[in-house]
């Protein structure tokens, strides 16, 4: 009966030992946190996009590339004058990279006389943009050590033969966020 009442205390204790070697060995770490605080982009359209002059006698595509190339190689249409890319100025964090998020989608320029029923002889269809800082991730600017940065930004104009003369106009939307 003694070695019984022995073993069972033995297997008391040993049991206890366990339970307090798992509380023995318990730890504790801690862990740093940081937070990042951006100056807000601020974004500038400088000079607006700008196609020049052109005689149309047929359909076509006129380019005006973001390094100021023109394309008006199309044979029913001759351009002259004065182009301009569209030029914006971002203001934000020194040396963070910015992602330009230009128009997925076409935007019309229409003339003055524009209405729904007289729609493919006063407006032009413009798309297929493009930016100057086109880097391996897509269209990114890095702001330097004073927090500023400039982009250009060109696109393609699609033409039927059919436009009335005169000036067409529309606006086009182009963003930045951090990259």
């Amino acid at each position: 009966m003694k070695k019984t009442i022995r073993f069972g205390a033995a297997g008391v204790a040993m049991f206890a030992a366990l339970g307090m070697s798992s509380a023995a060995h318990a730890d504790t770490a801690t862990a740093d946190a940081t937070a990042e605080v951006l100056d807000a982009l601020v974004l500038t359209a400088d000079t607006t996009l700008d196609f020049g002059a052109m005689v149309v006698s047929g359909s076509g595509a006129v380019t005006l590339g973001s390094d100021g190339t023109l394309d008006c190689s199309a044979v029913d249409i001759v351009c002259s004058g004065t182009t301009s890319v569209a030029s914006f100025s971002v203001e934000g964090t020194a040396n963070k990279a910015v992602t330009i998020n230009l128009p997925a989608s076409s935007v019309e320029l229409r003339h003055s006389t524009y209405t729904p029923l007289t729609a493919a002889e006063t407006s032009i269809i413009l798309d297929s943009f493009t930016s100057s800082e086109n880097g391996g991730t897509g269209p990114e600017v890095t702001l330097d050590g004073a927090g500023d940065a400039t982009f250009d930004v060109g696109g393609t104009i699609t033409l039927d033969g059919t436009e009335v003369s005169g000036i067409y106009d529309g606006t086009f939307t182009v963003s930045v966020e951090y990259s």
